[in-house]
């Protein structure tokens, strides 16, 4: 394996090469210009049962950009930002693209990158060639000054998963996908610990929901991905968004707050899902109270959500609130998978 700084991001490096063939087997650069179908192929069959619709959308633009031929090409050197988009590995075998890592900066100027598309075709696998990806990755991002590199697995992925903790990866918090059919037809339970009211559009309110989520939220979560005050404020731009979403087949977003001696205990949000996107619901529950409130909280974005009742809800719940999942499984809510996020220090 090369040491840091001797991997040269240019379309001459290779790992392995087989000599003799039209095309250079082994690992190479991804070349976007040439390989973005390629890439888009073999996610579509590696992540077939993970995909949702967010996903299907983002290939379906990589596959439209993969039309473009020698302007992506030309992009991709004369913009660091595209560069940055689009960079990442691709392991070659017989002229198709079997193996892929993508790699991106998390925002622009961070320290912080994200290792994503780790995908190998099944008859080669156990070979080898994902953790060659995966350290070709890791060197590329050294190469760009990066301090830390993250990436998502599936927690019942036991192969991966073992793999990225012999590469020095650390379990930073996982995030369960929960998904139900319709709303089931529930009145609202009564939750006698504290007032209900509606969430309200003003400072004060923003600031209460700052700081239940500081108490809601690991720490080691906090430190990956930050706490903001200005993320709770809520202003025009959420009004529209429901008038918005009312003309395109929604309804509008039930904010509840349990709150006493001012400060909230526990919020509950269920926006409902428009033509194409199903709806969401996200409760969050102070340290003091979990296990106790959640399926009361629940039961009234249900009751709100069965005004349309055909329409799928999903959910997104943090495995550091177990009460939490157990709660929406008690309202026939499936657990459809659940990702770890990882953390390596470079």
């Amino acid at each position: 394996m090369a040491t840091s700084g001797e991997w040269c991001y240019n379309n001459d490096m290779v790992a392995v090469i087989v000599r003799g063939k039209s095309e250079v087997s082994g690992l190479r650069p991804m070349d976007p210009g040439r390989d973005l179908a390629g890439v888009a192929k073999l996610i579509q069959i590696a992540f077939a049962e993970e995909l949702d619709r967010a996903g299907q959308a983002a290939l379906r633009e990589m596959r439209n950009m993969s039309r473009l031929g020698p302007l992506v090409w030309w992009l991709n050197r004369a913009s660091v930002e595209f560069s940055e988009l689009l960079s990442g590995f691709v392991w070659v075998e017989e002229g198709q693209v079997v193996g892929n890592v993508t790699v991106s900066r998390a925002a622009p100027g961070s320290y912080r990158w994200i290792i994503s598309n780790v995908a190998v075709a099944e008859p080669y696998r156990g070979r080898g060639i994902a953790r060659t990806l995966v350290d070709a990755a890791i060197e590329l991002i050294r190469e760009w000054g990066g301090k830390v590199a993250t990436l998502q697995v599936r927690d019942n992925n036991a192969s991966a998963v073992h793999l990225y903790r012999s590469m020095g990866f650390q379990e930073i918090f996982g995030t369960a996908y929960l998904r139900r059919l319709g709303a089931p037809a529930v009145e609202p339970l009564p939750i006698d610990v504290a007032h209900l009211r509606p969430r309200r559009f003003t400072a004060a309110d923003a600031r209460m929901d700052y700081d239940l989520t500081l108490a809601f939220t690991s720490e080691k979560v906090q430190v990956e991905r930050p706490v903001r005050l200005a993320h709770f404020r809520l202003g025009f731009e959420q009004h529209l968004a429901g008038g918005v979403a009312r003309l395109v087949g929604g309804g509008p977003t039930l904010r509840l707050v349990l709150t006493t001696d001012h400060r909230f205990l526990a919020t509950i949000t269920a926006e409902a899902g428009t033509w194409w996107r199903e709806s969401r619901v996200l409760v969050k529950v102070h340290p003091s109270l979990r296990g106790q409130v959640e399926a009361g909280l629940i039961s009234h974005a249900l009751h709100h959500l069965g005004r349309w009742p055909g329409r799928t809800i999903l959910v997104r719940h943090p495995t550091y609130h177990p009460e939490g999942i157990e709660a929406f499984k008690s309202f026939g809510f499936h657990e459809e998978r659940t990702l770890l996020w990882m953390r390596c220090e470079l």
